[in-house]
Formats: C-alpha cells, sequence, structure tokens
C-alpha cells in the first residue's frame, strides 16, 4: 500500500505543477490563436472560429458567416481559406498582426488584441 501512496502523492505533485505553469502562461499566443481561427474557417466550423473572435467582433463574424451560408456551392469555393501558412506575426503590446498565404500566391491578415490575458481576433479590424 505504501508504494501506492507514494506514487499518488508524486503523480498529484507532478499534476498541480503542470496546472500552476499553464495558468501563469498568460494565455494563448497570437499565432495559435490565428492558427486555431483559420484551421476552424478551412474546415467551415464557423462556432469554432468563433471562439477565437473578440466579443465585440462577433457580429461582424456573423455577418460573414450569414453572407458566406446563402452563396451557391461553386461561389463558396472562392471564399475558402485552404492550404494556409503563418508567414509572420508583429506584435505591440496587446494587438498583434499574423500575415499568412493562403492557397498558395493569396496573401491575408489578422489583427488580434490581448483581452484579459488571451489573445483574439479583432474581426473589426481584420475585415
Amino acid at each position: 500500500m505504501k508504494p501506492f501512496l507514494v506514487r499518488w502523492v508524486q503523480t498529484t505533485r507532478v499534476v498541480l505543477l503542470v496546472a500552476f505553469v499553464i495558468s501563469c502562461g498568460g494565455g494563448s499566443s497570437p499565432r495559435s490563436t490565428a492558427e486555431g481561427y483559420l484551421s476552424a474557417l478551412a474546415n467551415l466550423d464557423f462556432p469554432g472560429a468563433a471562439q477565437f473572435v473578440t466579443e465585440d467582433g462577433r457580429s461582424n463574424f456573423e455577418s460573414l458567416r450569414n453572407v458566406y451560408s446563402g452563396l451557391t456551392p461553386e461561389e463558396k469555393k472562392k471564399f475558402k481559406v485552404a492550404d494556409w501558412v503563418v508567414t509572420g506575426e508583429t506584435v505591440t503590446g496587446d494587438i498583434a498582426t499574423i500575415d499568412f498565404t493562403f492557397d498558395v500566391v493569396k496573401r491575408g491578415q489578422l489583427s488580434l488584441r490581448r483581452i484579459d490575458g488571451l489573445w483574439k481576433v479583432d474581426q473589426r479590424r481584420t475585415f
């Protein structure tokens, strides 16, 4: 029974240490936020993409979503963000800009803001 207790205490310490380090990390990075947002959009996962958008940008995001949902399948192909790659990141305080390419030759840019330690896509400045 004693070896079990020792392993349990050690495991608990490791879990608590990991949780502490994660909580002190200050949240996501601009790059990981942009990658999550772009991945969700590439998969047409609008609820998933919405979680990366600032609260005050949600109405703009929902407007874009509604416009997209009204397009024909052929029109939707023109607007799909596919084969994207983050090519640059500029961070100035609580504002970040992420540059990316998609479909090989097209370029895009996302504006992000840090809110309560988490980076969010600022939909009002991005589109």
